[in-house]
């Protein structure tokens, strides 16, 4: 019985001395909002009896009011191995195409093997969280004004992230324009010749009126103007 119970402790004792002997950290090295980017850099140090150290990356994301899951990053690949002379293994893994409004994390899985490939201490590691607004593009109408007796001009304005793409505009009554991209930040006057505008009418322009362009808000593509 005593013997037994020597043996047990033997085995308890060993494995968390391994485990906390088993140096790992990781971190968030650069939050890149304007590149739609994220970089985490992992560290783990070689412990005694360990013949190989491996890690791998695994990238998580949250949106408001929901938990963390963890998401598609090809960038960050499977497992990979130190070479076994390598006595601090650091790794760097940048990640693109976030997708926003969300924050982004990375889990780390250590590993620590012997010389037959058996997991002797094993870690987990998360970075800080990187925060990513939403990208897309805004399409918004600013301005509608009547000049002379038949001349409407609209002012439209991309005050999203990143740039439209053509998209139409439309005046009640009138033929559909198609107008080239607007860039982030972008105004853009636009004329449009028409009949005269009847007094007690009212017009309405829309930006993109079959909502053919992914926008981070759709409810200020149209603007309502009486007539003079």
């Amino acid at each position: 019985m005593l013997r037994t119970a020597l043996i047990v402790t033997g085995l308890t004792l060993a494995f968390p001395a391994a485990a906390a002997a088993a140096p790992a950290s990781v971190a968030l090295t650069a939050c890149e909002p304007r590149e739609r980017a994220a970089e985490f850099e992992a560290r783990m140090d070689k412990v005694g009896g360990a013949a190989r150290m491996k890690l791998r990356f695994t990238l998580e994301a949250r949106k408001a009011g929901k938990g963390w899951r963890r998401v598609a990053a090809p960038e960050l690949g499977g497992w990979r191995t130190a070479d076994a002379a390598t006595t601090r293994y650091i790794s760097s893994r940048r990640v693109t195409a976030l997708v926003g409004p969300a924050s982004y994390r990375t889990l780390v899985r250590f590993r620590w093997l012997d010389a037959t490939g058996r997991t002797f201490a094993r870690s987990r590691a998360r970075s800080k969280a990187c925060w990513q607004p939403d990208h897309r593009p805004n399409l918004k109408l600013r301005a509608l004004s009547f000049e002379g007796a038949t001349d409407y001009v609209v002012l439209v304005a991309n005050n999203g992230r990143s740039a439209t793409g053509p998209f139409d505009l439309e005046l009640t009554g009138f033929p559909t324009q198609l107008l080239a991209s607007l860039e982030p930040g972008e105004e853009r006057l636009v004329e449009v010749p028409g009949p005269p505008c009847q007094s007690g009418t009212r017009v309405t322009a829309t930006a993109d009126p079959l909502d053919v362009v992914d926008e981070r808000r759709e409810r200020d593509n149209a603007l309502t103007r009486p007539c003079p």
